[in-house]
């Protein structure tokens, strides 16, 4: 069965066949998140009264998920139930304006939000309202102290500065002013890492200037930032656990992930009971599509499985020793040894989450092309990690630069451009090394 889907999609390529809705079904099953999933078959049951869900069924290999980890799963998760910024601020609107002129310039400015939730265009809010450039800023003084702090200041310049007025009585005042005067005369300088300049400028030791820029560094730099960095979603279940049972891994299948359809016991007893042939031929033909349905579902659950499975069979030793041991592996590898397409493997592992040992990741991330090394080829992941591990056990006044890394790299094995090493750098968000320079 797992190789059905791959097959029939082989035989319209080159017979050149039209897709069945059927068959355009499983194709739709197969890359569906566990949240579309439930939304799609919670459709199907309502206009299919034949189908219901089984509340309990045991995984591929025989286990059932333990009822410590099924408890609480809530496929919600995978998805923000948090406002977005302008639907925060707009209900807090209320609590501090007790006019509508003064609520419909928050409103106004509030809708007017740029993309890291700045606000500089008095003329238009002016213009539009018919209001005085007066009133603009006393509403706007208000939104900036609602909750996220900073929410329509002009710019970087000014919400750090208003980030850093808020720590006053948390932090000694002296200090915040100082961190202040840094960010309004000295942002440029700040950005390029030359605390020297800043040093010479504010006639200050440098590691106190130092320990000032660390203070600004811990900042937000954008009100956008600040609000997805406090309602983000933090957790999300996973479709499959892999779970370390003695020397060998098992896999359990989330059963939120991989839901089992039944038909209805009453409308089987229909079937066999109704003679009226009108009556037969309605059940008859929502039996057909409820059992194509079901078949799909068991395919879809059996075709991530045994992806799983190879993937879990091919990582042994990232499953045992983490990251830096993950082999280079490409879809089409997989695919090649499940003896499916490769287009099949893609979809099955869309939107999937894998809980590991070495915690929780997308499917997809266990896909990697390799780099050369003098055992062959090692993983850019792994390779990444080396770098970020290098990096991490630098001398912090004394920054590597690329090229050091490669070298360090070289004598592990591992045969990358110095291009490639600050390609994985940035992935990784590690500036350069005159920016890592610390003057502690």
């Amino acid at each position: 069965m797992i190789t059905e889907l791959s097959h029939n999609l082989d035989l319209k390529q080159e017979q050149q066949l039209v897709m069945t809705p059927k068959l355009q079904q499983a194709i739709e099953l197969l890359q569906l998140s566990t949240l579309e999933l439930n939304e799609y078959l919670q459709k199907e049951m309502m206009e299919n009264p034949l189908l219901s869900l089984e509340g309990d069924y045991s995984n591929q290999s025989g286990s059932y998920l333990p009822s410590e980890q099924s408890e609480g799963i809530n496929y919600e998760n995978f998805i923000s139930k948090e406002l977005t910024l302008e639907e925060k601020m707009m209900g807090q609107l209320g609590l501090v304006f007790d006019n509508d002129l003064d609520r419909n310039i928050g409103k106004y400015i509030i809708a007017n939000l740029d993309e890291s939730g700045f606000f500089n265009d008095f003329q238009s809010v002016t213009d539009n309202l018919n209001v005085s450039r007066a009133s603009v800023e006393r509403v706007l003084d208000k939104i900036q102290g609602l909750e996220p702090i900073g929410v329509a200041t002009a710019g970087v310049r000014e919400f750090l500065y208003l980030q850093l007025e808020e720590l006053k009585g948390v932090i000694q005042d002296n200090n915040i002013i100082l961190a202040q005067q840094i960010v309004c005369e000295y942002l440029d300088q700040l950005s390029a890492n030359k605390l020297r300049l800043i040093s010479k400028g504010l006639k200050l030791e440098i590691a106190y200037v130092q320990k000032l820029v660390d203070l600004i560094r811990n900042l937000k730099t954008t009100p956008r930032e600040s609000f997805t960095n406090n309602h983000k979603n933090n957790y999300l279940d996973p479709d499959i656990i892999i779970k370390k049972i003695g020397d060998r891994f098992e896999i359990i299948m989330n059963k939120e992930s991989f839901p089992v359809l039944r038909i209805n016991k009453y409308y089987q007893k229909l079937l066999k009971e109704k003679n009226d042939s009108k009556y037969r031929s309605y059940i008859e033909k929502k039996l057909n599509s409820a059992l194509w349905l079901i078949k799909s579902i068991e395919q879809r659950r059996e075709t991530i499985y045994s992806i799983v499975k190879d993937i879990v069979d091919f990582q042994l030793e990232f499953l045992n020793s983490g990251i830096k041991y993950l082999i280079p592996m490409t879809m089409q590898e997989v695919a090649d040894r499940v003896e499916v397409h490769e287009s099949t493997v893609s979809r099955a592992t869309k939107n999937k989450y894998i809980q590991t040992p070495y915690g929780l990741f997308p499917l997809k991330f266990f896909f990697n092309e390799g780099v050369k090394s003098k055992d062959g080829r090692v993983s850019a992941i792994a390779v990444r990690e080396e770098i970020k591990e290098i990096i991490a056990g630098e001398d912090k006044n004394k920054p590597l630069s690329d090229q050091k890394i490669k070298e360090i790299l070289e004598k592990k094995g591992i045969y990358i451009s110095r291009r490639t090493i600050a390609k994985y750098r940035a992935e990784l968000k590690i500036p350069a090394s005159r920016m890592r320079k610390r003057y502690d």
